[in-house]
């Protein structure tokens, strides 16, 4: 039988493979050091959702053939041909044994674990549909009431662009969706939003014990003499 939860949450992510992972930092990292500090942030990212009151399953891009990351959370495949076919179709089956669900990107190793609980809070208050917005005109986060997940959400998005987040709100009001918001966040997709992380962390303390490593190893981060 499916387990049943009252808030499940959905963290999309991909193996860290080298050429395969954070693309638009090669050239500035290696590929290897790309892949590296993917998973530097899906394990900094973890650390901080095990201590979450909701359930965690990854939901993984996988290439035919592969098999399933083994780990301490549950996992599924991603199915469909573009975001948001995958993002409907993972949503879809979970709200069927979950009243809330969300779905959010691995690329915040900096979230904080509030943030996650606010976008359920606000569910449980009325809302419908919340949504974090990205910087870059997309979303980190969408999180649903089971009743609310619409195949019409994610459909005709230029994923990907800074259109995203305005097609969604359109499609909210379109659909009828009681709508709110969490602050916006900033995902770390190229290099300027890399050396940003690196400069708060020379000053800050943000819990991200990997990839503050990984950075100080690589000599992106000066660290302050004791």
């Amino acid at each position: 039988m499916p387990e049943t939860c009252d808030r499940r949450l959905l963290l999309f992510t991909k193996p860290s493979r080298e050429g395969r992972v954070k693309t638009r930092l090669i050239g500035d990292l290696t590929p290897a050091q790309a892949a590296a500090l993917h998973a530097a942030f899906l394990e900094d990212l973890l650390d901080r959702l095990r201590a979450g009151s909701f359930t965690v399953h990854l939901a993984w891009a996988l290439d035919p053939g592969d098999e399933m990351p083994q780990g301490s959370f549950p996992g599924l495949r991603q199915r469909g041909d573009d975001l948001g076919e995958r993002l409907y179709t993972a949503l879809s089956e979970a709200a069927e044994t979950s009243a809330t669900v969300a779905a959010l990107g691995s690329d915040h190793p900096t979230l904080p674990l509030a943030v996650v609980h606010r976008a359920f809070e606000l569910l449980e208050e009325g809302a419908e549909v919340v949504l974090g917005p990205a910087e870059d005109g997309g979303y980190y986060l969408i999180a649903l009431r089971a009743g609310a997940v619409a195949r019409r959400l994610f459909e005709e998005i230029a994923w990907s662009t800074d259109q995203v987040f305005p097609a969604t709100l359109e499609r909210c009001r379109e659909l009828g969706l009681r709508l709110a918001l969490l602050p916006t966040a900033s995902d770390v997709d190229t290099p300027d939003d890399l050396r940003r992380l690196a400069a708060r962390m020379a000053t800050e303390d943000l819990g991200c014990p990997r990839t503050r490593a990984l950075l100080e190893a690589w000599g992106r981060i000066e660290i302050a003499e004791r």
